[in-house]
Protein backbone atom coordinates (compact mmCIF):
# COMPACT_ATOMS: atom_id res chain seq x y z
CA UNK A 1 0.00 0.00 0.00
CA UNK A 2 0.90 3.35 -1.16
CA UNK A 3 0.14 6.64 -1.23
CA UNK A 4 1.36 10.18 -2.11
CA UNK A 5 0.61 12.68 1.80
CA UNK A 6 0.47 16.20 0.89
CA UNK A 7 2.31 16.57 4.01
CA UNK A 8 4.71 13.99 4.22
CA UNK A 9 4.93 13.00 0.41
CA UNK A 10 5.34 9.40 -0.60
CA UNK A 11 4.14 7.03 2.37
CA UNK A 12 4.21 2.91 1.91
CA UNK A 13 2.78 0.07 4.21
CA UNK A 14 3.45 -3.21 4.14
CA UNK A 15 2.03 -4.41 7.11
CA UNK A 16 -0.87 -6.24 6.14
CA UNK A 17 -2.68 -6.13 9.41
CA UNK A 18 -2.28 -2.72 9.27
CA UNK A 19 -3.23 -2.40 6.04
CA UNK A 20 -6.99 -5.30 6.87
CA UNK A 21 -7.90 -2.19 9.44
CA UNK A 22 -7.31 0.69 6.88
CA UNK A 23 -9.37 -1.24 4.31
CA UNK A 24 -12.21 -1.54 6.67
CA UNK A 25 -15.95 -0.06 6.11
CA UNK A 26 -15.92 1.62 9.29
CA UNK A 27 -12.13 3.34 8.22
CA UNK A 28 -13.24 3.77 4.85
CA UNK A 29 -16.19 6.17 5.92
CA UNK A 30 -13.92 8.88 6.94
CA UNK A 31 -12.83 9.33 2.92
CA UNK A 32 -15.94 11.05 2.98
CA UNK A 33 -15.87 13.51 6.03
CA UNK A 34 -14.17 16.45 5.25
CA UNK A 35 -11.78 17.82 8.45
CA UNK A 36 -13.81 21.08 7.78
CA UNK A 37 -17.26 20.42 8.63
CA UNK A 38 -19.94 22.60 6.64
CA UNK A 39 -17.12 25.76 5.97
CA UNK A 40 -16.17 23.03 3.41
CA UNK A 41 -19.35 23.86 1.48
CA UNK A 42 -18.37 27.37 1.88
CA UNK A 43 -14.98 26.78 1.03
CA UNK A 44 -14.21 23.89 -1.23
CA UNK A 45 -10.46 24.12 -1.36
CA UNK A 46 -10.93 22.81 2.07
CA UNK A 47 -10.62 19.18 1.06
CA UNK A 48 -9.14 17.53 3.99
CA UNK A 49 -10.77 14.47 5.23
CA UNK A 50 -10.54 12.63 8.68
CA UNK A 51 -8.82 9.91 6.22
CA UNK A 52 -6.52 11.37 4.89
CA UNK A 53 -5.23 13.48 8.49
CA UNK A 54 -5.99 9.93 10.16
CA UNK A 55 -3.48 8.31 7.69
CA UNK A 56 -1.32 11.23 7.92
CA UNK A 57 -0.76 11.06 11.81
CA UNK A 58 0.01 7.55 11.72
CA UNK A 59 2.82 8.83 9.47
CA UNK A 60 4.13 11.03 11.68
CA UNK A 61 3.82 8.87 14.34
CA UNK A 62 5.73 6.34 12.81
CA UNK A 63 8.19 8.98 11.70
CA UNK A 64 8.63 9.86 15.42
CA UNK A 65 9.29 6.12 16.21
CA UNK A 66 6.22 5.60 18.36
CA UNK A 67 5.74 1.38 18.83
CA UNK A 68 2.62 -0.39 16.79
CA UNK A 69 -0.12 0.06 19.49
CA UNK A 70 0.54 3.50 19.26
CA UNK A 71 0.56 3.51 15.33
CA UNK A 72 -2.81 2.08 15.95
CA UNK A 73 -4.52 4.33 18.42
CA UNK A 74 -3.11 7.20 15.18
CA UNK A 75 -5.33 5.30 13.09
CA UNK A 76 -8.12 4.86 15.38
CA UNK A 77 -8.29 8.31 17.42
CA UNK A 78 -10.72 10.24 14.44
CA UNK A 79 -12.85 6.79 13.62
CA UNK A 80 -15.98 7.95 15.43
CA UNK A 81 -16.03 11.43 13.88
CA UNK A 82 -19.78 11.99 12.53
CA UNK A 83 -20.59 13.51 9.10
CA UNK A 84 -19.61 16.79 8.93
CA UNK A 85 -17.15 16.50 11.27
CA UNK A 86 -17.57 19.35 14.26
CA UNK A 87 -20.46 20.58 13.28
CA UNK A 88 -22.64 18.07 15.31
CA UNK A 89 -21.13 19.97 18.44
CA UNK A 90 -23.28 23.20 17.69
CA UNK A 91 -26.27 20.59 18.52
CA UNK A 92 -25.01 19.12 21.96
CA UNK A 93 -23.56 21.60 23.50
CA UNK A 94 -19.98 20.72 24.55
CA UNK A 95 -16.92 22.88 26.35
CA UNK A 96 -14.24 21.32 24.39
CA UNK A 97 -16.17 20.50 21.29
CA UNK A 98 -14.96 16.48 21.27
CA UNK A 99 -18.76 15.13 21.02
CA UNK A 100 -17.56 12.27 18.77
CA UNK A 101 -15.33 11.02 21.95
CA UNK A 102 -18.06 9.90 23.14
CA UNK A 103 -18.91 7.74 20.26
CA UNK A 104 -15.47 5.98 20.13
CA UNK A 105 -16.36 2.80 21.75
CA UNK A 106 -19.87 2.80 19.45
CA UNK A 107 -17.26 2.48 16.51
CA UNK A 108 -14.40 0.31 17.74
CA UNK A 109 -16.64 -2.45 19.37
CA UNK A 110 -17.95 -2.58 15.32
CA UNK A 111 -17.18 -6.51 13.56
CA UNK A 112 -15.21 -5.01 10.86
CA UNK A 113 -12.66 -2.89 13.68
CA UNK A 114 -13.20 -5.59 16.21
CA UNK A 115 -11.84 -8.38 13.95
CA UNK A 116 -8.93 -6.17 12.68
CA UNK A 117 -7.71 -5.39 16.43
CA UNK A 118 -7.92 -8.89 17.23
CA UNK A 119 -5.51 -9.91 13.98
CA UNK A 120 -3.50 -6.91 15.32
CA UNK A 121 -3.16 -8.43 19.04
CA UNK A 122 -5.49 -5.88 20.55
CA UNK A 123 -8.96 -5.00 21.79
CA UNK A 124 -11.14 -2.11 21.32
CA UNK A 125 -10.76 -0.91 25.19
CA UNK A 126 -7.17 -0.43 24.57
CA UNK A 127 -8.03 2.46 22.30
CA UNK A 128 -11.10 3.77 23.92
CA UNK A 129 -8.97 6.77 25.68
CA UNK A 130 -6.29 8.54 23.64
CA UNK A 131 -4.40 10.48 26.43
CA UNK A 132 -2.91 6.89 27.02
CA UNK A 133 -1.01 7.73 24.35
CA UNK A 134 1.64 10.61 24.97
CA UNK A 135 3.14 11.16 21.44
CA UNK A 136 -0.80 11.25 19.72
CA UNK A 137 -2.74 13.11 22.55
CA UNK A 138 -1.46 15.99 25.04
CA UNK A 139 -3.93 18.89 25.86
CA UNK A 140 -3.77 22.14 24.19
CA UNK A 141 -1.05 24.02 24.29
CA UNK A 142 1.03 21.38 23.53
CA UNK A 143 2.18 19.64 20.96
CA UNK A 144 0.90 16.33 20.00
CA UNK A 145 0.69 14.29 16.73
CA UNK A 146 -2.80 14.85 15.77
CA UNK A 147 -2.22 18.94 16.98
CA UNK A 148 0.58 19.06 14.71
CA UNK A 149 -0.84 16.71 11.64
CA UNK A 150 -4.13 18.84 11.17
CA UNK A 151 -2.39 22.09 11.71
CA UNK A 152 -0.01 21.95 8.41
CA UNK A 153 -2.67 19.96 6.71
CA UNK A 154 -5.38 22.87 7.23
CA UNK A 155 -2.81 25.44 6.76
CA UNK A 156 -1.41 24.20 3.17
CA UNK A 157 -5.53 23.46 2.43
CA UNK A 158 -5.95 27.26 3.51
CA UNK A 159 -2.71 28.20 1.84
CA UNK A 160 -1.19 30.13 5.22
CA UNK A 161 0.90 27.04 5.44
CA UNK A 162 3.93 26.92 2.63
CA UNK A 163 6.19 23.62 1.78
CA UNK A 164 8.93 25.19 3.18
CA UNK A 165 7.44 26.18 6.55
CA UNK A 166 6.40 22.64 6.81
CA UNK A 167 9.84 21.30 6.58
CA UNK A 168 11.17 23.74 8.68
CA UNK A 169 8.76 22.59 11.11
CA UNK A 170 8.85 18.99 10.69
CA UNK A 171 12.65 19.42 10.15
CA UNK A 172 12.93 20.95 14.07
CA UNK A 173 10.87 17.84 15.43
CA UNK A 174 12.75 15.67 18.26
CA UNK A 175 11.31 13.49 20.57
CA UNK A 176 12.44 13.87 24.28
CA UNK A 177 10.69 11.99 27.46
CA UNK A 178 8.04 10.81 24.81
CA UNK A 179 7.01 14.45 24.43
CA UNK A 180 7.57 15.90 20.84
CA UNK A 181 9.68 19.00 21.05
CA UNK A 182 10.97 21.19 18.71
CA UNK A 183 14.70 22.04 18.03
CA UNK A 184 15.22 25.76 17.17
CA UNK A 185 13.39 28.59 18.69
CA UNK A 186 12.90 30.01 15.62
CA UNK A 187 10.93 27.05 13.87
CA UNK A 188 9.02 26.94 17.00
CA UNK A 189 8.16 30.54 16.66
CA UNK A 190 7.45 29.90 12.88
CA UNK A 191 4.63 27.28 14.09
CA UNK A 192 2.90 29.23 17.08
CA UNK A 193 3.00 32.22 14.91
CA UNK A 194 1.65 30.26 11.89
CA UNK A 195 -1.47 28.47 13.98
CA UNK A 196 -2.34 31.81 15.08
CA UNK A 197 -3.03 32.76 11.85
CA UNK A 198 -5.31 29.57 11.42
CA UNK A 199 -6.74 30.01 14.75
CA UNK A 200 -7.87 33.94 14.05
CA UNK A 201 -8.57 33.53 10.48
CA UNK A 202 -10.35 29.76 10.15
CA UNK A 203 -11.01 27.44 13.27
CA UNK A 204 -12.11 30.22 15.64
CA UNK A 205 -12.98 33.19 13.11
CA UNK A 206 -16.21 34.97 12.80
CA UNK A 207 -16.84 33.26 9.67
CA UNK A 208 -16.29 29.68 10.30
CA UNK A 209 -18.55 30.52 13.60
CA UNK A 210 -21.03 31.97 11.35
CA UNK A 211 -21.50 28.60 9.06
CA UNK A 212 -21.07 26.07 12.21
CA UNK A 213 -24.09 28.19 13.95
CA UNK A 214 -26.05 28.53 10.81
CA UNK A 215 -25.23 24.78 9.71
CA UNK A 216 -26.44 23.76 12.87
CA UNK A 217 -30.23 25.34 12.77
CA UNK A 218 -30.38 23.29 9.04
CA UNK A 219 -29.49 20.55 11.23
CA UNK A 220 -32.50 21.05 13.80
CA UNK A 221 -34.90 22.04 11.51
CA UNK A 222 -34.26 18.90 9.29
CA UNK A 223 -34.42 16.73 12.84
CA UNK A 224 -37.48 18.46 13.57
CA UNK A 225 -39.48 17.35 10.46
CA UNK A 226 -38.23 13.77 10.85
CA UNK A 227 -35.87 13.58 7.70
CA UNK A 228 -32.47 13.23 9.91
CA UNK A 229 -31.71 11.12 12.53
CA UNK A 230 -29.09 11.41 15.23
CA UNK A 231 -27.55 7.79 13.38
CA UNK A 232 -27.46 9.10 10.06
CA UNK A 233 -25.19 12.22 11.26
CA UNK A 234 -22.99 9.45 13.38
CA UNK A 235 -23.11 6.64 10.98
CA UNK A 236 -23.22 8.88 7.46
CA UNK A 237 -20.84 10.61 5.34
CA UNK A 238 -20.75 14.25 3.98
CA UNK A 239 -22.19 13.76 1.00
CA UNK A 240 -25.80 11.42 2.16
CA UNK A 241 -26.62 13.91 4.72
CA UNK A 242 -26.34 16.61 2.48
CA UNK A 243 -28.43 14.95 0.11
CA UNK A 244 -31.21 14.32 2.83
CA UNK A 245 -31.04 18.01 3.95
CA UNK A 246 -31.23 19.00 -0.09
CA UNK A 247 -34.11 16.64 -0.38
CA UNK A 248 -35.98 17.54 2.80
CA UNK A 249 -38.06 20.56 1.15
CA UNK A 250 -37.74 22.46 4.05
CA UNK A 251 -37.34 26.24 3.56
CA UNK A 252 -35.31 27.09 6.59
CA UNK A 253 -32.98 24.42 5.39
CA UNK A 254 -33.33 25.45 2.06
CA UNK A 255 -32.18 28.93 2.84
CA UNK A 256 -29.29 28.06 4.95
CA UNK A 257 -27.69 25.83 2.06
CA UNK A 258 -28.25 28.73 -0.42
CA UNK A 259 -26.41 30.99 1.55
CA UNK A 260 -23.28 28.75 2.90
CA UNK A 261 -23.16 27.64 -1.00
CA UNK A 262 -22.94 31.38 -2.29
CA UNK A 263 -21.24 32.38 0.64
CA UNK A 264 -21.08 36.47 1.30
CA UNK A 265 -18.73 37.31 3.99
CA UNK A 266 -20.77 39.92 4.60
CA UNK A 267 -23.39 37.36 6.50
CA UNK A 268 -20.87 37.28 9.68
CA UNK A 269 -20.56 41.05 9.95
CA UNK A 270 -22.30 41.25 13.58
CA UNK A 271 -23.39 38.28 13.87
CA UNK A 272 -24.01 36.44 17.53
CA UNK A 273 -23.32 33.00 17.35
CA UNK A 274 -25.29 30.56 19.82
CA UNK A 275 -21.92 28.53 20.62
CA UNK A 276 -18.92 30.17 19.65
CA UNK A 277 -16.00 28.30 18.22
CA UNK A 278 -13.24 26.96 20.25
CA UNK A 279 -9.99 28.50 20.46
CA UNK A 280 -6.97 27.33 20.39
CA UNK A 281 -3.01 28.11 20.50
CA UNK A 282 0.30 26.10 20.68
CA UNK A 283 2.94 27.07 23.09
CA UNK A 284 5.55 24.73 22.03
CA UNK A 285 8.56 22.80 23.95
CA UNK A 286 11.81 24.16 22.44
CA UNK A 287 15.23 22.25 23.45
CA UNK A 288 16.97 24.25 25.97
CA UNK A 289 20.19 22.67 27.41
CA UNK A 290 19.47 19.00 28.80
CA UNK A 291 16.21 19.40 28.42
CA UNK A 292 13.03 21.51 27.01
CA UNK A 293 11.06 25.22 27.99
CA UNK A 294 7.77 26.28 26.43
CA UNK A 295 8.32 29.02 23.65
CA UNK A 296 6.97 31.07 26.13
CA UNK A 297 9.65 31.16 28.86
CA UNK A 298 12.68 31.11 26.46
CA UNK A 299 14.72 34.31 26.23
CA UNK A 300 13.18 36.67 23.82
CA UNK A 301 14.26 37.15 20.01
CA UNK A 302 14.56 39.63 17.45
CA UNK A 303 10.74 39.63 16.26
CA UNK A 304 10.42 37.69 12.49
CA UNK A 305 7.73 39.34 11.29
CA UNK A 306 3.34 40.33 12.04
CA UNK A 307 0.92 37.95 11.76
CA UNK A 308 -0.75 39.19 8.68
CA UNK A 309 -4.10 40.96 9.09
CA UNK A 310 -6.31 38.37 7.34
CA UNK A 311 -6.31 36.11 5.55
CA UNK A 312 -7.07 36.56 1.52
CA UNK A 313 -9.47 33.50 1.09
CA UNK A 314 -12.00 35.21 3.16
Amino acid sequence: MQWHDRVYGRVSLDDPDLQALIEGPTFQRLRGIRQAGPSAISFPFKDVSRYEHSLGVFALLRALGADRKEQVAGLLHDISHTAFSHAVDFLVTSDEQDHHESLKPRFLHLPDVVAALDRLGYAPEDFHDDSRYPLLERPLPWLCADRLDYFLRDGMACQVVRRGDVSRILGAVRVVDSMIVLDDPAAARLAARLFEVMNRDWWASDVEAYIYNEFAVALRAAMAAGVLTEDDLSMGQDVEVLARLDAAGIPEVDSVLRRLRRFDPAHAAGYVPRIAAKQRRIDPPVVFGEGFRRLSELPEAEPEGSIPNDSSSH
